[in-house]
């Protein structure tokens, strides 16, 4: 009997150690895949919601670096410049937590207000906060606002049936708006 629950002890072993394998093996040949298409998700978000001021988003890894510390949400820095080089405004990709977690692209114009707003990820729940965080028109009513934080249900309306997204987006952007503040007060404004 020992001997029977050995043997199908140690097969069961051997078919995870070779499963395990397989997936560290698989994911390592494609994490630098994995890696580029999250960063192009990022750009396209970053230049998406810069497109009102008209500006080409460069991602700033110095700046990046400086925010992080403060803000650990940050996922990166892009820097909105117009088409002479200038600072226009900035795309920050960060995550916010809602009912469940999101990572968006906020862009913030040099006067601190609001640009626009992407999602780069969504694990809303579909069918509600989902459908809030790609809805166009209901992030449409965060553009303009700024540089003060706002608040849910003043400011800006909650999306029905999906209160806690609606909190995440607004938690989200009130971060961008103290990330610009940050980076004024520092002399980036």
């Amino acid at each position: 009997m020992m001997r029977h629950i050995l043997n199908l002890g140690l097969r069961l072993f051997l078919v995870c150690a070779v499963a395990a394998a397989g997936l560290g093996l698989t994911y390592s040949l494609v994490r630098d895949r994995i890696a580029r298409e999250e960063a192009k998700r990022r750009a396209r978000a970053a230049e998406a919601v810069l497109s009102t001021i008209p500006a080409r988003p460069e991602e700033s890894e110095e700046l990046t670096a400086r925010l992080q510390p403060d803000f650990p949400d940050l996922i990166t820095v892009f820097v909105g410049r117009d088409d002479a080089g200038g600072k226009a405004g900035y795309a920050f990709v960060l995550k916010s937590k809602g009912y469940n977690f999101m990572t968006m692209a906020v862009g913030v114009d040099r006067e601190g207000k609001v640009t626009g707003i992407k999602a780069v990820t969504n694990e809303e729940t579909p069918g509600l906060g989902a459908v809030a965080l790609d809805s166009e028109e209901y992030l449409a009513g965060f553009q303009g606002k700024g540089p003060e934080p706002l608040t849910l249900k003043v400011d800006v309306d909650a999306w029905t049936g999906a209160t806690f997204t609606s909190k995440g987006i607004t938690n989200g952007v009130n971060l961008a708006l103290e990330m610009w503040k940050k980076l004024r007060e520092g002399g980036e404004g």
